[in-house]
């Protein structure tokens, strides 16, 4: 068929790539596919029929989608690629595009507290960006904001919330985006009670399946007067968690709080700081010095109402210098197995359920629990076959079921029951399944 033909043809396609993006910003090299998440083997790459391009504008990305779209090329978006893909192998040819150019703020308004970027830009060098005028994207952990804000907004994940700024997807008051059809769109930037209903809310999660999104307006914030950080010990993980959920409900509102269950405080804190059936509380508040001071008093007064004792801010300094990213001396705890979210009254039994479960698979699990919000929180969780980490071994199935069965929701797994819906508006707006195809389809 003269479509394979067209497919097939790498050296007219990558013409007709550079006649949009300039032939500098075309690539098919090894090095530049395997980095764009592309599932290479040893030979494959001169069979490749894939494309690496960087444009500069949502222009030229939207001329881009439209050559795909008549030619049957798939489209795949990225920026950071801090989240692997899945590994899969397609036979379709594809144009990757890279939004790395893209990293231009826009505008910055710092009476309404909003900034307008393009989506290639990292949070984290917008938060350099921003320091200097003492503002803030908001008090989401370091590791989160090193995606793309496209990336940071395309895929919704528990990880982007704080108790004190909420969810990141909140903070998203409008985006640019290129639709399937190469039609670019403009969500409407104005006060939610003038608005109608809003468009971004479909892309917000959409993982680049129902549009590109070039550029992102958000909502930022004051950076802090003080920060003050504290740790309290807890007769069990029981209490500790109850202290947690009840701060919040006296609308506590911390930068960040985590509860260590006794291993795990051992293992990030120190040796001394817990024994098994105890957990350890870190908790940092910030704002205004008066603000911060009450809410740590606040929480104080509840922690020693539930059994808690003080632990000075030591071990929360340690915590905090780890989840801002500086290296500690001694070795680096290894990457949980599992993260699972919880609603609140679920928090403490699906932890249960899941030392049991590695108990019953004569292994041993330890956790954390962080990321709290009024809808309830994510737990981090390491499996164990003695000292050594076994995040792939035989508890991991008994777990995961385990977690399930107690309210939990491991991070990641898809609500099939919303499926055919999420298919059917994809199918509206995508009928040819160019953008992202092997993503959020439920039917592989």
């Amino acid at each position: 068929m003269a479509g394979n033909a067209i497919r097939n043809d790498h050296s007219e396609v990558a013409e007709l790539l550079a006649s949009i993006v300039g032939a500098p910003n075309v690539s098919r090299t090894p090095r530049d596919l395997m980095a764009a998440g592309l599932p290479l083997g040893p030979g494959e790459v001169s069979d490749a029929r894939a494309w690496l391009v960087r444009p500069g504008s949502a222009a030229e990305i939207a001329e881009l989608v439209r050559l795909c779209g008549a030619r049957g090329l798939t489209v795949t978006p990225i920026g950071t690629v801090s989240r692997k893909r899945s590994g899969t192998k397609t036979s379709q040819a594809r144009v990757i595009i890279d939004l790395k150019r893209m990293t231009h703020v826009l505008h910055l308004d710092e009476t309404s507290l909003v900034v307008h970027a393009q989506a290639g830009l990292v949070g984290l060098r917008l938060e350099e960006l921003l320091l200097p005028r003492g503002l803030t994207i908001g008090d989401y952990p370091p590791a989160v904001l090193r995606s793309s804000l496209g990336g940071l907004v395309s895929v919704r994940t528990p990880g982007k919330s704080s108790p004190r700024h909420g969810f990141l997807a909140d903070a998203v008051l409008g985006v640019t985006a290129v639709l399937p059809s190469g039609r670019t769109i403009h969500t409407r930037v104005a006060p939610r009670r003038a608005s109608g209903p809003n468009l971004a809310s479909a892309l917000i999660g959409s993982e680049g399946t129902l549009g590109i999104v070039t550029a992102v307006v958000l909502r930022i914030h004051r950076r802090s007067e003080a920060r003050l950080l504290a740790a309290f010990r807890f007769p069990s993980i029981d209490s500790a968690v109850a202290s947690v959920t009840l701060a919040l409900r006296a609308d506590v509102r911390p930068s960040a709080v985590r509860v260590y269950d006794g291993a795990e405080g051992r293992v990030h804190l120190g040796s001394d700081a817990s024994n098994a059936e105890e957990a350890i509380v870190t908790l940092c508040t910030s704002g205004p010095s008066e603000l911060a001071t009450v809410e740590r008093d606040i929480y104080a007064d509840l922690a020693r109402g539930l059994g808690g004792t003080p632990l000075g801010s030591a071990p929360a300094e340690i915590w905090w210098r780890r989840r801002s990213g500086h290296t500690l001396p001694g070795p680096v705890p290894p990457p949980p197995a599992l993260e699972i979210a919880a609603p609140p009254s679920r928090l403490v039994p699906v932890y249960q359920a899941v030392v049991n479960a590695a108990r019953h698979a004569q292994r041993d699990a330890r956790a954390h629990i962080s990321r709290f919000d009024d809808d309830g929180a994510c737990i981090f969780v390491t499996l164990l076959d003695g000292d050594r980490p076994d995040p792939a071994g035989p508890a991991r199935s008994d777990v995961e079921r385990a977690v399930r069965d107690a309210g939990g929701f491991l991070v990641g797994e898809r609500d099939q029951e919303l499926a055919p819906y999420f298919m059917a508006l994809r199918k509206e707006l995508d009928p040819s399944a160019i953008l992202n195809p092997e993503v959020l389809d439920s039917s592989r």
